[in-house]
């Protein structure tokens, strides 16, 4: 079910992957705000930086040049220790999961209109800010895409966030925090039932998210990640995941997040994927959002 994917590192390499993301001011940028370290898996901090930068910057540098880190060609085995990528077009299933999720997602976006269309209202008079959050976040082996959401937040949420990184209460690199105050009152009501999320359908229709998938990470948080931690990407990123159906989901260490998310990747069978849908009703129903 895996393929190495050695071309993606390899300076040889005729198709430009994540060793031509990188622009070197940007990286510069990028280390100074959060030191990335090299692995056991034999990543240059590099090819971390790479999945941090906007897909406007792709192509202008080859790994050889930036930073004076030197061009690496990694073995079959390390890169599918490292990455494990699937080759979709080696597993009839994966053909079977994406049609799920076309039908799954264009029946919802149709049954839901008039839901979309009662909370782009709410948020638009709440305070006549922009009803949509576009967010750059990392996708299948390391992608960029701009994820969609019913915006929860006051509009300058971004603005206000280092103010509160001294509050997260995650113990990773994501932020995470209960009562956040920069939430509105329409916000707290989306977050609770996940509504906020539901334009997301979208992002899964045009095929850079599954409906079951390890959650999109920002790539400042990409950034951050132990080697281990990357082979989330090796699938599309999802709505729902076993980190979203857990029991107290919230207090759940980011390294044991990250360990749901790959024993997701390894143990994926398409009941797995019905199965986790499921679940994710019953906890959306409950109204455990936060």
């Amino acid at each position: 079910m895996y393929r190495a994917e050695t071309e993606l590192l390899s300076p040889g390499s005729g198709t430009p992957r994540l060793r031509d993301r990188i622009d070197a001011a940007q990286l510069e940028e990028v280390q100074a705000g959060s030191p990335l370290k090299g692995g056991s898996c034999g990543q240059p901090s590099a090819v971390l930086a790479a999945l941090a930068l906007p897909p406007e910057l792709r192509g202008r540098v080859a790994l050889a040049n930036v930073a004076g880190v030197e061009p690496v060609s990694l073995s079959s085995a390390t890169t599918d220790e490292c990455f494990g990528f699937i080759d979709e077009s080696a597993d009839w299933r994966l053909a079977l999961k994406r049609l799920l999720d076309l039908v799954l997602c264009g029946s919802a976006l149709v049954v839901l209109l008039p839901l979309f269309l009662m909370m782009a209202a709410l948020i638009k008079l709440t305070d006549g800010g922009p009803v949509f959050f576009l967010q750059r976040r990392v996708g299948l082996r390391g992608q960029i895409f701009h994820m969609l959401k019913f915006r929860s937040m006051v509009v300058n949420a971004e603005q206000l966030r280092p103010k509160l990184e001294s509050r997260n209460e995650s113990n990773g690199p994501v932020f995470k925090m209960q009562r956040d105050p920069r939430t509105t009152a329409i916000g707290r009501f989306m977050r609770r039932y996940s509504i906020d999320e539901l334009p997301q359908l979208i992002n899964v229709l045009v095929g850079e998210m599954s409906v079951v998938g390890p959650r999109p990470s920002l790539p400042s948080e990409v950034a951050r990640y132990q080697p281990w931690q990357q082979r989330r990407f090796s699938v599309r990123p999802g709505l729902t995941c076993l980190w979203q159906v857990a029991p107290e989901r919230y207090r759940i260490s980011f390294d044991d997040w990250m360990r749901l998310d790959l024993k997701y990747i390894d143990q994926w069978t398409l009941r797995f994927d019905l199965d986790l849908i499921l679940r994710t009703f019953a906890v959306v129903l409950r109204g455990t959002g936060e």
